[in-house]
């Protein structure tokens, strides 16, 4: 593995959810990835189709240092020079597209390409990503976990992402490395203390 995807899992491994702030707004981003730093939450995820990512992105960069910063969404190639260019340290897709993956590790940053079959996961082995994302989990993904941990290769991390909530996020955490939560904890309209109460909670359920 790269410096950069040792260095992304050391984080990760500590809180072990990358949360999904999927139509965030920019004016939402400093008090929410605030409180996340706060409460320990430090790898997040924006996604590419939320209200000015790259602004919110670069905000995060700049303001929150220590934060694991990532790029959800990702289906351009050409979009990962100018996310690499205002801090970006992660690259998450919601597929396995080989341009994708290359282009990534090529700008020296973590690839998280999302898989759901066989096929796609070796896929995206093949062209040298070591972090998967299974997606969507929710309904059949522990039992995928089971049978894909048996198949891939051992330094193959899993992060189970779609469907993550408090009632299964410890049954997937037990087989997985980490986990992508999305909607469980943030959605676009949620205040900041219904926001920071769904952090208390997840982080009761983690006990970090």
């Amino acid at each position: 593995m790269t410096t950069p995807t040792n260095q992304f899992l050391k984080t990760l491994s500590t809180s072990k959810i990358i949360v999904i702030l999927r139509n965030i707004k920019i004016d939402q981003v400093e008090e929410h990835v605030g409180l996340l730093e706060h409460y320990g939450l430090n790898t997040i995820e924006i996604t590419l189709n939320s209200p000015d990512p790259f602004k919110s992105i670069e905000l995060v960069s700049k303001k929150f240092p220590k934060i694991n910063v990532g790029a959800g969404t990702v289906i351009l190639k050409d979009d990962i020079t100018k996310l690499s260019d205002i801090g970006v340290r992660f690259i998450v897709s919601p597929n396995t597209d080989p341009q994708i993956i290359e282009e990534t590790l090529n700008r020296n940053l973590v690839s998280v390409p999302g898989f759901y079959s066989a096929t796609e996961g070796f896929r995206a082995i093949k062209y040298g990503a070591t972090i998967l994302k299974l997606f969507p989990a929710g309904s059949n993904g522990l039992n995928l976990i089971k049978d894909y941990s048996a198949v891939f290769p051992l330094n193959i991390k899993l992060v189970p992402t779609g469907g993550i909530n408090l009632d299964n996020m410890n049954n997937f955490l037990d087989k997985s490395f980490a986990i992508g939560i999305g909607g469980a904890l943030f959605s676009e309209n949620i205040s900041l203390k219904d926001f920071e109460d769904r952090i208390k909670k997840i982080k009761l359920f983690l006990n970090i």
